[in-house]
């Protein structure tokens, strides 16, 4: 069980700490990376030696944020001690990859937002009412008195546009808006974050055009998904945005994404509107938020579908 920390006591011990590793969590989005990368140039400019590490492949989109280049997979069996390590973003332990298994810290911090966290970290800062861990960083900033600059400001607004949708999520709150006006004072231009993260490769849209045909619908239509079957999946392309299409059909509650990522491993993505997508995603071993949420089912796709589609009609 963690102890947790407030504000102050979170932003005395990054400041305490000499050698530092921040970890995004795998399957990284804007919220992780931008958190990370924001909090990894103040610590640089305060003389800290940090390594950001992100054990996954980054989604070109981002390539925008400020600090972007040190981003660095772990190599398998390699060590590397450290001082304090923080797990940002990531409900569990299994959701950094290899870092777990690569960094030795003196302390290991978690700084996040998810209600299901499983709190496995020594220390841990938690504020589940966050709409994203950018807010998170936001507060931690203003409670240490700590400065922004453009970098850092655009840092966190794309983890928090991200997180809540471009402000259109029901996690959008008065006091997101206020974080996002905040940072806009910095310099943050909102139109070309816009920008850059609603461009899709040519690889994705041809992946789409073969994944639409999937979309089937369930529980008279209060459910929809798609489905990317093991002979489509490729790892090389980027499909995490694939979820969004059916959660604006009319009448559809849920959406879900099935990635059959190996034969019988396949991953799961949840979104809803009033639905808490996070107890099912817990359930099978995943978490999230109450709105959106995921898991990894270690069976067949046809069969992960079954046991998650049972599950969610007992609450649509």
């Amino acid at each position: 069980m963690s102890k947790e920390l407030s504000l102050q006591e979170t932003g005395a011990m990054l400041l305490a700490a000499e050698k530092i590793v921040l970890c995004t969590h795998v399957s990284p989005d804007g919220d992780t990376l931008g958190s990370t990368l924001g909090l990894a140039r103040f610590l640089l400019a305060q003389g800290k030696q940090v390594t950001v590490f992100c054990d996954d492949v980054i989604n070109k989109s981002f390539s925008f944020i400020p600090g972007i280049e040190l981003c660095e997979r772990p190599v398998e069996g390699s060590k590397l001690q450290t001082d304090l390590l923080v797990v940002i973003d990531a409900s569990s332990f299994d959701r950094i990859g290899l870092v777990s298994e690569v960094v030795e810290a003196k302390i290991l911090l978690n700084i996040d937002h998810h209600i299901s966290n499983e709190r496995f970290a020594e220390y841990l800062y938690l504020d589940a009412k966050a709409a994203a861990v950018g807010e998170v960083m936001c507060d931690l900033f203003m409670a240490m008195q700590w400065p922004f600059d453009k970098e850092i400001a655009t840092c966190f607004y794309t983890a928090i546009s991200t997180d809540c949708g471009s402000f259109r999520y029901a996690n959008t709150t008065p006091k997101t808006m206020r974080n996002a006006a905040k940072l806009l004072e910095y310099g943050v231009q909102p139109n070309e974050i816009s920008d850059a993260l609603d461009v899709r490769s040519r690889d994705t849209v041809e992946m789409l055009a073969k994944v639409l045909p999937s979309l089937t619908f369930a529980y008279e239509g209060k459910i929809a998904y798609l489905t990317i079957t093991n002979d489509l999946y490729d790892k090389d392309v980027q499909t995490d945005s694939f979820v969004s299409y059916p959660r604006y059909i009319e009448g559809v509650d849920v959406a879900i994404m099935f990635k059959a990522v190996e034969p019988a491993v396949t991953r799961v993505s949840m979104r809803s509107k009033s639905v808490d997508v996070s107890a099912v995603a817990v359930a099978f071993g995943g978490g999230g938020h109450l709105r959106a949420a995921g898991c990894t089912i270690y069976a067949p796709v046809e069969e992960a579908r079954t046991q998650l589609l049972e599950a969610l009609g007992k609450l649509v």
